[in-house]
């Protein structure tokens, strides 16, 4: 047997749960649910210090081999730790802040196993506009050269959380794949953090790959939100573009008040927390119900697999070359 032929690798590509403190609290529900990865979510709008803060826990963690999990640099690293019963945690910056302005602190990050960064989180920074921004300035100067480095490191690109003009101008400046964790159909479901149809046809024209999210602002503005409405997403950008670009980037979160304020939300498109997920898909613990959701709307087996994992380990691998 090869490590192509276990059951189906289960990605998150949106964990901003998962960190050092809390990663044993994490554990059970991403067990229960069935989780092989996830990209945990090391760093945001903080600065290199602060974040390198929590990069150093997350290395402490690999060297004492204490848990069940695995740092991975790789996509053999994120077969590896299924085979051997462990979780794999890809290192994820939901932003690009914490490079401040010196192009070279990438190449620090990417040493100590950064793989994937967004350009943005919710507002301006020195790479371009987030998608809270109403003036939609565009990629940055800096932003160009940020792409860039991140590319010869053979990093991802994220694009979630970028405004429209920051994230289709990344989209001409690239060479490789770029992907989006997290975010659903803009077309279904009108928010600026969701994605448009240009934007989605251009990431699948990099070779890239949508992650379709569970939270519920980005899912419905009436009633609770479900799982059914979840996969309405993945059908629609399947349709649109292909069901090998389609991938799961749930979001699950949990943040009060001072979170709120702290990230920057804004309360014409997210509520004040508590936040209630979709029934069915409200937390890591019922991801196993992901497979016969998507079985049942029509995914044919390859293509299961595809959105449950493979499709972004497939760009992973084109980027990170291993």
């Amino acid at each position: 047997m090869t490590l192509n032929d276990l059951s189906p690798i289960l990605l998150d590509a949106a964990a901003p749960m998962i960190n050092p403190r809390d990663v044993d609290k994490r554990l059970p529900d991403m067990i229960a649910g069935g989780l092989d990865a996830v990209l945990a979510t090391a760093g945001a709008i903080e600065d290199f210090r602060t974040t390198m803060e929590d990069v150093a826990k997350w290395l402490e963690i690999e060297r004492s081999g204490a848990r069940k999990i695995k740092i991975a640099r790789s996509v053999a690293d994120i077969r590896e730790a299924k085979a051997s019963g462990k979780i794999a945690i890809v290192l994820h910056f939901q932003g690009s802040d914490a490079i401040e302005d010196e192009l070279d602190f990438i190449n620090v990050f990417h040493a100590c196993g950064l793989r994937v960064m967004q350009l943005t989180y919710n507002a301006r920074n020195r790479v371009g506009d987030g998608c809270f921004e109403i003036t939609d300035g565009g990629l940055s100067k800096f932003g160009r050269k940020v792409i860039r480095r991140m590319e010869a490191l053979s990093m991802a690109v994220d694009l979630a959380h970028a405004g429209p003009r920051t994230a289709l101008e990344a989209t001409e400046v690239a060479s490789r794949p770029m992907i989006i964790s997290h975010a659903n159909a803009r077309a279904l479901m009108e928010t600026p953090r969701n994605v448009s149809d240009d934007l989605i046809r251009a990431v699948a024209a990099s070779g890239g790959v949508v992650g379709v999210c569970a939270a519920p602002f980005f899912l419905t503005k009436d009633g609770p939100a479900t799982l059914d409405m979840l996969i309405d997403h993945a059908v629609y950008i399947a349709d649109l573009v292909g069901p090998q670009h389609v991938g799961l980037g749930f979001d699950f979160a949990e943040e009060n008040e001072e979170d709120y304020v702290y990230f920057g939300y804004d309360e014409r498109y997210i509520p004040m927390p508590p936040w209630t997920f979709p029934s069915r898909i409200a937390s890591h613990a019922e991801a196993g119900n992901l497979e016969s959701s998507l079985r049942t709307r029509g995914f044919g087996e390859a293509e299961i697999r595809g959105v449950l994992g493979e499709n972004f380990l497939r760009v992973f691998e084109e980027i990170w070359g291993c």
